[in-house]
Order: structure tokens, then C-alpha cells, then sequence
């Protein structure tokens, strides 16, 4: 390297026209990119403490390495061979020592630490602080799963916290889109990483919990993509956990990647692995709410069907009682009962008027032989008032049973076939005298007769060819 500067101007320059005037010649990116590299390769072997944040491993393992006291990182790379020869793995959120040369790829314009040996401190303040809030959380309820809620069949909206113009937002409106498109979104626009993010989020989750019903909203999803550690930190903060727990609406938690954990998706009602999963747990797809309600209308139709047949079968079975396909004949017999009864009644009485009249003499007789005729009387008077009290009781008797039996006989006499009758129908009778109820039981020929309200028809049943 020329010495001088890092972009002096090479021998070859062309010469500056006067002193003043005397400018550095414009190097080339190539040139530049040399310098760089030469100057980087400069620095030796080092040995750098910090904390490994996002791993990705591939041909080669890419990670970072980064300070967050000072807010520094370095892009760090560990060749599969080395990183199969070295004591310890890069594990995010552990404090480690990584020792490796700088290079520069010209290429890419990358600047990277090329480690070749890694070796474990400490878990790392992040982790230490993760760890720390979890333990505190967990012994205070927040993610005991007998207080989460379930989910709405069918939101009636649905809140976003997140970044506008986001990946995380485009997925979760594309979802909603395709699944269900008549629920309403509400984006809530916050910062998901940095200074302030953590407040900001809490504050969105609170507002969105406040304006709910006017907003039409029951449930909140809370989302954000990937990243390291320390750019999910803002959702491992103690204020988003509180917001979180707080929440009187049911909420979605999708931060990061499926193998991140943040501590808000341990106090959420639902953990989703990533945004679209978020969605889909959220909102139901349109074409199983079709089937679903296709299934129930089924069994509704199915019940229906049910109950009618077996009402049906009811109604049949009462039709073949003799008291409605033969009233009269069920009057009959109530009446003729009643009428012995009466008989037996008045000859009953006629037994008991004389019995009591003949005990009247005997007793007229003998108050003769031992009473004046004073006590005669008296006893005459007597017996003549129990005859006529007697003879009131068993008229009064007699006229009760008799109206019971007129009414007995007007209640079978409104539910009689003739009443139908009276109103224009008529009643079809095959040969044997049972109603006919379907005609394709008559054969060809058969004789039936209609009953009307005067009279009777006889025809023959022919049909046509």
C-alpha cells in the first residue's frame, strides 16, 4: 500500500496543471476496494467479546455479534469446518468470544469477521433479562392458560399492531383477504423496534381496548416479522407484558420467527408461528363456514322431518278411535247406561217412598194406640215433610244427571262426523265400509259409497286406459 493516505492518487496519475490547483486522482472501485481490504487485513487475528444475535446457517453460518450497551454490530461468518472443529456453537442471546480475521468481499462490499474458534462467557444481558421477566411473570398468573380466552367464530373486526407498510401487514391482509374478506381491519400503526418502541405498543394495545365497540372490534393481533434479539426486545419489555395482560380483548401474538419466543406471546391468548398463521387462526375461511352451515341446515331439515312423521303417526293413531270414527255409537252407550240407571233410580225410589209410607202408618198406628191425637199430627207432619224433602232430593238428582248427560251428548254430537258433513265434505266408503284415504288402494270396478249430509251415493270405480 502507497505511502501517504488510504486514497492517495497512484504514480501513473496524470500531473496537476499548476500547485493550486492540484487535486487527487479517482481512484476506481476495484482500487478502492483493495485499499480496504488491504487495510482491514491490517488488524491481524483479534479476539471479540459479545453477544450473539440472529444465526443462519447454510453453506457457511452467518451470524452477529453485537454490543448493546453501545448499540455496535459486526456481521460475523464461521465456515462449516470450523464451526464443526470449535469447543462451542454461536447460540443467540449468548454472551461469547469469537476469535477470527476481518475480510472484505469486494464483491458485495461486505465487511466481515471470518471466525474460526467460539467459545461460551455467559448468557448475554438480553437473555438474562428475558429469562428474568419470565420467571417474575410466570409466578404472578400472566401465562397460566386457565385465563385465556378462546377466539371469536366470526370476528366482527379485527385490530393489526404493527408496522405500516410492513411484510408482517401485507401477509396478514392478504390472509384476510383470501379467507374472509367482510370482516373489517384495523391497521394500528406503531414502531416494533428501538427506543420508545415497547411504550408505543402498549399504548396501542390500551387504545384499541378503549374504542373496541366503536371501532367494532373483538380481537387484537399484535404481529411484527423477523429479526435478532435485540430487534424483538421491544416485545420482551415489562409495559407490553402489563398491556398484554391487561387486554380485555382476545389477542394474537406472531413476533418474529416460529422458533423465537418473545414474552408477550407467553401472556397472549393465542401464540401464532408467523403472521399468516396469526391470520388464519383469527379468521375463518369462507368455504367452511358454508359447509358448516349446509351441515346444520341438514340436521335442522332432518329434525323437521322427525317431528312431523311422529306427529303424523299421533295424529293417525287418534283418528282410529272409536270415539271419532263413531260418535253416535259411543253416545249410545253412555246413554243406555244412564237410562238403566234412572230406571233403577225411580223404581229405587218408588221402594223407598212406600217402605217410608208404610213405616208412616206403622207408626201413625201406634201413636193412635199410645198418643193423643195431638202427637198424631205431629208425626203425620213429619212424615209428609220428609216424603216431599225425599222426593225434591231425588227429582234434583235425577235433572243434574240428565243435564250432564245433554252435555256429554252436544260435545260428542260438535266433533261428529255429520258436522263435517253439514259443511259440503263428504265421506268415501269401500266395500267394506272403511273411509277411503288414498285412492290408488281402489282397484278397477270396485263399488264405493260417498256419504253426504243427506243420503248416500253408490258408484263404481273405473279408470282410464
Amino acid at each position: 500500500m502507497a505511502a501517504g493516505g488510504l486514497f492517495d492518487a497512484p504514480a501513473s496519475a496524470t500531473a496537476p496543471k499548476s500547485e493550486a490547483a492540484a487535486e487527487p486522482a479517482a481512484l476506481t472501485v476495484s482500487q478502492a476496494a483493495a485499499a480496504v481490504r488491504d487495510s482491514v487485513f491490517a488488524i491481524g487475528r483479534v479476539r471479540v467479546e459479545g453477544e450473539i444475535g440472529s444465526v443462519t446457517t447454510k453453506k457457511a453460518c452467518f451470524f452477529t455479534l453485537k454490543d448493546p450497551a453501545a448499540d455496535a454490530v459486526i456481521d460475523c461468518i464461521m465456515w462449516l469446518g470450523a464451526l464443526g472443529r470449535s469447543e462451542a456453537q454461536p447460540l443467540v442471546g449468548k454472551r461469547m468470544v469469537v476469535e477470527g480475521r476481518f475480510d472484505f468481499w469486494a464483491r458485495g462490499g461486505r465487511l466481515r469477521l471470518v471466525v474460526d474458534r467460539v467459545s461460551l462467557v455467559g448468557e448475554g444481558d438480553l437473555e438474562a433479562r428475558f429469562r428474568a421477566l419470565c420467571t417474575e411473570l410466570r409466578g404472578l398468573g400472566y401465562f397460566d392458560d386457565a385465563r385465556k380466552r378462546p377466539l371469536p367464530l366470526v370476528p366482527r373486526g379485527v385490530a393489526i399492531i404493527t408496522a405500516s407498510g410492513s411484510a408482517a401487514l401485507a401477509d396478514c391482509l392478504k390472509i384476510s383477504g383470501n379467507r374472509l374478506p367482510c370482516v373489517p381491519i384495523h391497521v394500528v400503526h406503531v414502531a416494533v423496534q428501538g427506543a420508545g418502541a415497547a411504550e408505543e405498543v402498549a399504548r396501542a394495545i390500551h387504545a384499541v381496548n378503549d374504542n373496541a365497540e366503536r371501532l367494532g372490534v373483538d380481537v387484537l393481533v399484535v404481529t411484527r416479522g423477523g429479526g435478532s434479539r435485540e430487534d424483538l426486545q421491544a416485545f420482551n419489555e415489562r409495559v407490553v407484558a402489563d398491556a398484554a395482560f391487561r387486554s380485555r380483548l382476545p389477542l394474537v401474538a406472531a413476533i418474529g420467527h416460529e422458533s423465537d419466543v418473545s414474552v408477550i406471546e407467553l401472556v397472549a391468548d393465542l401464540r401464532a408461528s408467523t403472521p399468516t398463521q396469526a391470520m388464519v387462526a383469527v379468521i375463518p375461511e369462507r368455504q367452511e363456514l358454508l359447509t358448516q352451515l349446509d351441515a346444520v341446515w341438514s340436521r335442522l331439515r332432518a329434525l323437521v322431518r322427525q317431528g312431523i312423521q311422529v306427529r303424523s303417526q299421533h295424529v293417525r293413531g287418534l283418528a282410529l278411535r272409536a270415539c271419532l270414527r263413531d260418535p253416535r255409537a259411543m253416545l249410545g252407550r253412555p246413554s243406555e247406561r244412564l237410562s238403566r240407571a234412572l230406571l233403577r233410580m225411580g223404581h229405587a225410589s218408588s221402594r223407598l217412598v212406600a217402605t217410608s209410607l208404610e213405616r208412616v202408618r206403622t207408626l201413625e198406628s201406634r201413636l193412635q194406640a199410645r198418643a193423643p191425637r195431638q202427637a198424631v199430627a205431629v208425626g203425620r207432619n213429619r212424615a209428609s215433610d220428609l216424603s216431599h224433602r225425599l222426593d225434591l232430593s231425588l227429582r234434583g238428582s235425577i235433572r243434574a244427571r240428565a243435564d250432564a248427560l245433554r252435555a256429554l251428548a252436544a260435545r260428542l254430537e260438535a266433533v261428529a262426523p255429520e258436522r263435517t258433513l253439514a259443511r259440503g265434505y263428504s265421506i268415501t266408503l269401500d266395500e267394506d265400509g272403511r273411509p277411503v284415504r288414498d285412492a290408488s288402494t281402489l282397484s278397477d270396478g270396485a263399488r264405493i259409497t260417498t256419504r253426504l249430509e243427506r243420503g248416500m251415493v253408490r258408484s263404481r270405480v273405473e279408470r282410464g286406459g
